[in-house]
């Protein structure tokens, strides 16, 4: 079975959730709880959980006990529910591998067995982790795979404003999508903040003010609007976001990291778009999904209009600024001051043609 997105997983829950083999990996750790939190209930009864759930979480359990517990009858049940969190599956050995396949084909019907993974990151490309890939190419064989990443956002803004009328108000499109961009697609984080701010509009149709009140940006849709203003030659803005920022004792190492990211960003977008590429045929080849699509398709005009040798000095400077960071005992407030003007003059001075490097 190939491996499925949450729209096909979703899908199969509802008509034929009989498998009993699941490994379910991705970027987005509310959607892997929640449909984690599906199968269990849909394989045992709430009230029996006690004798036929087993729950593993980063505890070092020894593989054979756990499908020791699995040759274990439900009791007063169909099925009995095993779920093994963070099990790290790509260190097994050769023989370990053979003893764990074969635990697999053997798994009784009457036991439900989920592998998920939150803190190991799991990438299904044999070049960058051929283990991982192996022990992915297992579970397909044997069951059902999940890869479970952020939402697009069209579809998450859908659910902003169905959710919205749920909560006794409404929210616009250009309003859920300011929603996203404020605080990011990370779905628990997002689904926080949209609480926050539906409380707040108290049954009043929710505004980009009520957003800005009540919603906590990430330090990522910070920066990027530093990075936006740095580009739109706004200097002052970007100074204000900085001093926001660092009031909120944001650490400098994230600033900086965060910016980088911004210019990284912008650098390859350059690269692809001076080669002939789309922003949707960039971000599939990179592997960009979710709300990073939306970003790119954003600093577009940016990357028209800047030149790639203007680029490359601007990850000079950020490059330079973090040595610095580390190297000595630098304010903050004055180091970041020192990066937005020297990145601003490039921006200015560089910034206007287009490079066909």
């Amino acid at each position: 079975m190939a491996i499925l997105d949450e729209d096909r997983l979703n899908k199969l829950l509802k008509n034929d959730p009989t498998q009993n083999i699941w490994f379910i990996f991705g970027d987005d750790d509310y959607l892997k709880e929640y449909y984690c939190n599906r199968l269990i209930d849909l394989t045992v009864d709430e009230t029996l959980r006690f004798f036929n759930f087993h729950k593993y979480e980063d505890d070092n359990t020894p593989l054979e006990s756990i499908f020791a517990d699995a040759d274990n009858l439900p009791v007063m049940c169909d099925k009995t529910c095993l779920l093994v969190k963070n099990y790290t599956l790509n260190s097994l050995g050769s023989k370990q591998q053979e003893s764990f396949a074969a635990s697999l084909s053997e798994l009784p019907e009457s036991t439900v067995m989920i592998f998920y993974f939150t803190t190991i990151p799991v990438v299904y490309n044999r070049r960058q982790n051929a283990k991982w890939a192996d022990v992915i190419d297992l579970f397909q064989q044997r069951g059902v795979v999940a890869e479970l990443n952020h939402r697009p956002q069209n579809k998450t803004v859908k659910m902003l404003i169905k959710g919205a009328s749920q909560r006794g108000t409404s929210i616009g499109e250009p309003e859920a999508r300011y929603l996203i961009e404020t605080v990011g697609d990370d779905m628990q984080t997002l689904l926080n903040e949209f609480n926050k701010v539906c409380a707040y509009a108290d049954g009043e149709p929710v505004t980009k003010e009520m957003i800005d009140r009540t919603a906590v940006p990430t330090v990522e849709a910070s920066v990027f609007d530093v990075s936006s203003s740095i580009f739109t030659g706004d200097t002052d803005k970007a100074f204000a976001i900085v001093q926001e920022l660092l009031r909120q004792k944001t650490p400098l190492q994230s600033i900086l990291g965060a910016l980088a990211g911004s210019y990284v960003n912008l650098y390859r977008l350059k690269v692809a778009k001076t080669a002939g590429k789309s922003v949707p045929d960039f971000a599939d080849a990179m592997g960009y999904k979710g709300n990073s699509v939306y970003v790119f398709k954003k600093i577009g005009g940016f990357a028209d209009a800047m030149r790639l040798t203007a680029i490359k000095k601007s990850l000079d400077i950020l490059l330079q600024a973090d040595v610095k960071s580390k190297s000595t005992a630098a304010q903050p407030e004055i180091l970041l001051t020192e990066v937005i003007a020297k990145l601003s003059a490039v921006a200015k001075t560089e910034g206007t043609h287009v490079s066909h490097r």
